[in-house]
């Protein structure tokens, strides 16, 4: 497999600095230059014990134990590193930075136009019906769905989506092998079998943690070619994924809901630029002006084993 001695170099790093990702990125980028970081951890250790003041014995030790959870898992996955072209380094610039992605399913999914539907966990019959004409409008123009892997709005695209046929890339807060709970354990193995994705930022020697929704959403909106949210409270986190995508990505969110209380972050958004979504026809908005030519090809070949 590749990247899967440097993964487990940077996921020792990750524990060895409480998981601050900044540090171990920084730390990471520093070593990468000095020492072949494709060798198995034990090989440099002594290199990364003084960089970071710690015992080459304790080091060694903790790589170990990663590796022992790397072991465990049961099927294949892919590992993309940041020098992928598919890679969005968007992620390295965030506060939670990480020159991973664990991926399952269909890669080539990475190199076509997509939409991010985003919304909340609870979504009323208004907001479910406009998910299904978001999937309708993604199909149509041949688009992929991304979404959080996650229930509610998501869930209900992941589904309508898939249903028709279409391509879904589902970001888990969790490792692509782990479902987030035990809902969506169904969801994920329609994603897979019909040749869908599930990608994540969170390696397999990590521990279950909520705040690992955040290193998720990052992510999702560095990957983002355009972003529609549905419904989300202000606050919510679908909103931080809204926020998180940069300016050259396209923006739309629902006012249907506006005026309401706990929804003001809709006219604030649509004051500063985001498009309004009143109807279906409205999504065209979201479609690339030029003519989509997609991402760079790479030579890639995913045919894991897994459920």
């Amino acid at each position: 497999m590749l990247n899967v001695e440097e993964s487990m170099g940077f996921e020792t790093i990750l524990s060895l600095t409480g998981e601050d990702y900044r540090k171990a990125y920084e730390i990471y980028t520093i070593l990468r230059k000095e020492t072949d970081v494709s060798y198995p951890l034990p090989s440099y250790a002594s290199v990364l014990s003084k960089m970071i003041g710690k015992r080459e014995e304790d080091v060694d030790y903790l790589w170990r134990s990663i590796r022992d959870s790397y072991q465990r898992i049961r099927g294949s996955f892919e590992i993309i590193d940041d020098r992928n072209p598919l890679f969005p380094k968007e992620i390295l610039e965030s506060e939670y930075p990480t020159p991973f992605l664990y991926a399952l399913g269909n890669l080539r999914l990475l190199e076509k136009e997509n939409l991010a539907v985003i919304g909340s966990l609870s979504p009323d019959e208004e907001s479910s019906s406009i998910a299904m004409e978001a999937s309708r409008f993604i199909n149509s123009n041949k688009l992929v769905l991304l979404t959080p892997l996650r229930l509610g709005i998501s869930s209900i695209m992941i589904a309508d989506t898939i249903k028709d046929s279409g391509n879904v890339i589902a970001f888990s807060s969790s490792f692509v092998t782990k479902a987030p709970n035990e809902r969506l354990k169904n969801q994920m193995v329609d994603i897979y079998k019909r040749g869908g994705l599930i990608i994540s930022a969170t390696g397999p020697s990590r521990k279950e943690d909520k705040w690992h929704q955040v290193i998720r959403n990052r992510a999702i909106s560095a990957l983002s070619d355009a972003v529609l949210l549905i419904e989300e409270k202000d606050g919510g986190p679908s909103w931080r994924i809204f926020d998180g995508a940069g300016d050259s990505v396209r923006k739309m969110v629902s006012s249907r809901k506006e005026g309401r209380p706990g929804y003001s972050f809709i006219t604030e958004r649509i004051a500063h630029g985001a498009l309004e979504y009143r109807d279906e026809r409205d999504l065209k908005k979201l479609l690339s002006k030029k003519k989509s030519q997609g991402r760079i090809k790479t030579d890639l070949s995913l045919t894991p084993d897994l459920f």
